[in-house]
């Protein structure tokens, strides 16, 4: 029989497959949307960016629109993502690594003071409402550098997704051997985090 260690070993590693990735935009409007953000330790944070130059920024919560200090938990910025596009090709993706509160913002000109910030975990003391009405009494936004950090920086791949979805729509008008693809298609997908499952068992036979 297995061991209550290698059990909740086997647990543990099984839950890192149901990690999910949480959306975030910085929009046109110089808001991000959501503005508040409930995230588990593993999920990643993936930020998109609409037309406008726009930056996010992991801020100190007692200083609104100044950034954490660089590589502290849960520091992060994504440099400045400037797009004359409907959105960005590019995504910025930060993985939570603590349930705490992080407050983050536009670095860009007096964007974070004008309300473009937002909030990680907010908590009763830790509010997006009180970050937001001290960022506006600040002049601008505090950049930390000049480059990224403390995340990715990746190619959007969401009009893959959205094409994936609307294939799977198309797909029902077509011949039974385009469904069998589809079918299987759905099966690797859902394989993932069984098979990961599988595997967290097995290592906890192996480890008993």
């Amino acid at each position: 029989m297995p061991s209550v260690k290698s059990f909740l070993a086997a647990v543990a590693f099984a839950s890192l497959a149901h990690a999910k990735t949480i959306e975030v935009t910085a929009k046109e409007d110089n808001t991000f949307d959501p503005e508040e953000v409930e995230a588990a330790k593993g999920d990643v944070v993936e930020f998109h960016f609409e037309k406008g130059n726009h930056s996010v920024v992991a801020g100190n919560y007692e200083w609104p629109c100044s950034p954490l200090e660089f590589q502290s938990e849960g520091s992060f910025f994504s440099g400045f993502i400037d797009t004359d596009d409907d959105k960005a090709d590019e995504v910025f993706r930060v993985t939570v690594n603590t349930t705490e509160p992080i407050a983050f913002y536009s670095s860009v000109d007096t964007q974070c003071p004008d309300g473009m910030v937002g909030i990680i975990n907010p908590s009763k003391d830790e509010t997006l409402k009180e970050y937001k009405e001290e960022a506006a009494k600040q002049a601008s936004g505090v950049s930390p550098r000049d480059e990224a950090f403390g995340g990715e920086i990746a190619k959007d791949d969401g009009s893959d997704d959205s094409d994936s979805g609307s294939n799977d729509d198309s797909d029902s008008d077509e011949s039974n051997s385009s469904d069998g693809a589809d079918d299987e298609d759905g099966a690797a997908a859902f394989g993932v985090p069984v098979m990961s499952l599988l595997a967290a068992v097995g290592v906890a036979f192996f480890m008993a």
